[in-house]
């Protein structure tokens, strides 16, 4: 009868051996995305500083990750962050991809760059703008303009108070006016009082302080979201 135990022990010690490869593989995984974790914390605490109003999120492509941190230059990095307060206007949230992220030898700072993406007002920030700091705070009271999306460019602001009593409507084309200004246009207008009608034709609207020295790259659409806006820097610096 033949004797089974060799062929039973080699298949005992591969099983051995697979269980601690299988092991060792989960730990690797595990340690690479905390030191992940870690690096996004610290990351988002270094560029806080660079016109952020809280810490953003900063989330790390690319794996494994700790090749990266051997090497010191991450692939990419994503930062976004919300209500980020610009003149009259609030900036609903920005989103941006930094390519070529460096980090110095003791991980305390760094530079990235290029930097795209895109930041969004929401069409609700929008009418707060106008209502409480735009040309036409005087007649709406600091409130009551409700604006919408009429195209790919153009919003409508419209106004209805005192059961009907007092309403008009004004649609606007949106531009971007240079690397660090929007422009609404008047395109039309109904029931738009004529004291009112020379301070909205042109209504400016400036993003000269955005978070990491960003600016307009002039493209920009209007959606039921509100006004998408890209944005741009050639490189950024953080930390120390």
């Amino acid at each position: 009868m033949p004797n089974n135990q060799p062929k039973q022990k080699q298949r005992r010690r591969g099983r051995t051996w697979l269980t601690w490869i299988v092991v060792i593989v989960v730990v690797l995984v595990g340690l690479d995305f905390g030191a992940r974790a870690f690096a996004e914390s610290r990351i988002a605490s270094q560029i806080k500083s660079h016109g952020f109003p809280a810490k953003p999120s900063v989330s790390i492509a690319g794996f494994p990750f700790l090749t990266q941190v051997a090497a010191r230059e991450f692939h990419q990095i994503t930062i976004s962050s919300s209500d980020i307060k610009e003149g009259p206007i609030t900036v609903t949230s920005l989103h941006v991809v930094a390519d070529s992220v460096k980090v110095n030898s003791s991980f305390s700072g760094g530079t990235a760059g290029p930097v795209h993406g895109t930041v969004l007002i929401s069409l609700g920030a929008l009418g707060n703008a106008l209502s409480a700091a735009g040309p036409l705070t005087g007649f709406l009271g600091g409130g009551g303009l409700k604006v919408t999306s009429v195209g790919n460019t153009e919003v409508k602001g419209s106004l209805n108070l005192a059961g009907g009593l007092v309403s008009w409507s004004a649609t606007w084309k949106v531009v971007a006016a240079g690397p660090d200004e929007i422009e609404l246009q008047l395109v039309s207008s109904n029931g738009l009082p004529s004291g009112l009608a020379s301070s909205a034709q042109t209504i400016k609207l400036p993003l000269k302080s955005l978070p990491l020295g960003l600016q307009m790259t002039g493209g920009l659409n209007s959606s039921s979201n509100g006004i998408n806006v890209d944005v741009k820097a050639d490189s950024i610096s953080f930390g120390s």
